[in-house]
């Protein structure tokens, strides 16, 4: 069983967010932090709390790196003009990354922006920029990106509620993305 697919462990929820199952899938690029799947982040089944604008859809064809386990066929497609958001999601002050896979069927000038949705106790919402991809045409893993927002999960009990939006960027814009991560018990 590849790494990227065994539960090898549970965060205890010791970051102020429920436990949630661990999983390995960027150890072949040197990344041995844990990780944790955004729920739906495989495109594989439901996609239930994403919200998709602009033409973003479900495609055929998995990130062929098989990082989540062989077997998926699905991806997002993000073409010019659209975005994709997550479902909210619990970060605690020690989840300090989010990575994803990633492809560039644009032109050379297509760029995958990525910003943080931080969802404050007292309601509303602050959207922050986390970074942008410049990424290969061929599947490949994002470089980790830090999630600044869990910072502010001090003044809420050690966590805080965020979503990750991503918006290809640029002339000729087209990006994939799949198996998305928050790196939930950072080891860095």
């Amino acid at each position: 069983m590849p790494a990227a697919a065994s539960a090898d462990g549970l965060n205890l929820g010791l970051n102020g967010c429920p436990a949630q199952t661990i999983e390995h899938p960027f150890a072949r690029w040197l990344d041995n932090s844990n990780y944790v799947l955004m729920p739906g982040g495989t495109f594989e089944g439901s996609l239930s709390g994403w919200t998709l604008k602009g033409g973003a859809k479900v495609v055929a064809g998995s990130e062929s790196l098989a990082a989540h386990g062989a077997g998926e066929k699905y991806a997002l497609s993000l073409p010019s003009g659209s975005s994709a958001t997550t479902p909210q999601v619990c970060v605690g002050v020690l989840d300090p990354t989010m990575r994803y896979f990633a492809a560039n069927d644009g032109g050379l000038l297509s760029l995958m922006s990525v910003s943080i949705l931080y969802y404050p106790p007292g309601g509303g919402v602050i959207t922050l920029p986390l970074g942008v991809n410049v990424g290969a045409k061929a599947w490949a893993p994002s470089l980790p990106t830090l999630v600044t927002a869990n910072l502010l999960g001090v003044l809420s009990g050690g966590k805080a509620m965020v979503a990750f939006r991503f918006t290809p960027i640029g002339l000729g814009a087209k990006w994939r993305i799949d198996d998305v991560y928050v790196d939930p018990m950072a080891r860095h």
